[in-house]
């Protein structure tokens, strides 16, 4: 077990070793970039008003979160008066635009785009009849960076579903365009982490200190293993979505990818992790997307506990043997319930004596027996209606 500095989490001591370690090119720095007001958006029957947007971007910029992707300020003009807005009302976070570069009119885009106010202009590549043979695709990158650089904007540039030798050439086009820095993609969520740890080291080879920032969907369940892969390749910008929404099955989860940063990499964020949850509670209301119970950090369920020993455990202070995380580092609580796995003696006695209650034999199965025929039309019972229940039982001397 290997034990946060400040008792905050612990983790797998093989994590660490030398030769696990050695496969790793881990950046000095990891910036956030949350994806969740564009990305998030595109959840199937999701919409975020501009007054919402501008709620979730100031508690985004509380965290400490340095950059946000809020949308198409080429492409929708609510999107473009969202930008503006941010900046009206003090938002100093970087703000990010998509940017179709194989739209019809690339210098537009970039036009639009800068008149929205946007810092970073976040140039996708996608197969599209616009661009119709390869040399009309090498010449868009060229193009669109070249204008987009002449105009004084910050550059991004990414393509996903790309050949190895195709990617390097999309890289050197890039970079003899200007560019300042290199999207890695997994827009289908079909990649391998191992092999998406390569392309992203692949690209570093190439690029050298131009920064990688890698983007993943959730198809088969792995962006958030493919993000934290990238970063092992050496990506210093990871595209997040609180809660894991978006398109399709979604994106990786905000509050996974930096928990997973922090405890299995130590890589320090210099974020106010205690507002996840209060984060993720916006995002759930606005978004009219329930979460699961069982979701990794934020799910509901994360920090309740049942099961008998379990129960005890935590009762005794010994939430390292079935908790990761301390609750209140992520802004969660802990809640402890007696139900079906609570009817063995172990959680009742560990309850009790911290109750200060000293129960006979017999006190106890009259407790459980009690607890046994609650929870037929109950399912379980709290802590609270635990102690009142025992102090109607337990004798005190």
């Amino acid at each position: 077990m290997r034990m946060d500095k400040d008792q905050r989490w612990w983790s797998f001591e093989w994590n660490f070793i030398a030769r696990v370690r050695k496969q790793m090119n881990l950046p000095q720095n990891v910036i956030i970039k949350d994806d969740t007001l564009r990305e998030g958006e595109e959840t199937p029957g999701t919409y975020f008003t501009i007054d919402q947007k501008v709620e979730i971007a100031k508690i985004l910029e509380e965290m400490g979160t340095p950059e946000i992707e809020v949308g198409y300020a080429a492409g929708i003009k609510e999107h473009a008066e969202t930008f503006k807005v941010l900046k009206k009302e003090g938002i100093k976070m970087k703000l990010s635009s998509h940017a179709r570069l194989y739209a019809e009119d690339v210098i537009k885009e970039v036009d639009d785009i800068i008149a929205a106010e946007a810092d970073i202009i976040n140039f996708l590549l996608v197969p599209d009849p616009v661009l119709k043979s390869k040399n009309d695709i090498f010449n868009r990158i060229t193009e669109g960076i070249e204008y987009a650089k002449s105009q004084s904007a910050y550059v991004a540039f990414g393509s996903g579903r790309v050949a190895p030798h195709y990617w390097d050439k999309f890289c050197n086009l890039a970079l003899d365009a200007g560019v300042d820095r290199i999207v890695v993609y997994d827009g289908n969520g079909c990649a391998l982490p191992t092999a998406f740890r390569d392309q992203v080291a692949f690209t570093k080879n190439i690029v050298k200190e131009t920064p990688i920032e890698v983007h993943c969907h959730n198809d088969l369940g792995l962006a958030v293993a493919n993000t934290l892969a990238g970063v092992e390749g050496g990506a210093e910008i990871v595209d997040v979505v609180f809660n894991g929404l978006g398109d399709r099955a979604g994106n990786a989860a905000t509050e996974e990818v930096i928990m997973g940063l922090e405890i299995l990499y130590e890589i320090d964020l210099n974020l106010k992790l205690e507002k996840i949850m209060e984060i993720s509670q916006i995002i759930e209301k606005y978004s009219k997307t329930k979460l699961q119970p069982h979701k990794a950090i934020v799910g509901k369920n994360c920090y309740i506990h049942e099961s008998d020993l379990h129960v005890e455990q935590i009762l005794t202070g010994n939430w390292v043997t079935w908790e990761l995380i301390q609750p209140y580092v992520i802004g969660q609580t802990r809640k402890l319930i007696f139900g079906a796995t609570t009817l063995q003696s172990r959680a009742i006695k560990a309850k009790l004596s911290k109750m200060g209650l000293n129960p006979t034999d017999k006190e106890i199965e009259t407790l459980r027996t009690e607890i046994k025929t609650l929870i037929k039309t109950k399912e379980f019972i709290s802590e609270e209606e635990f102690e009142k229940l025992a102090k109607k039982i337990v004798k005190t001397d």
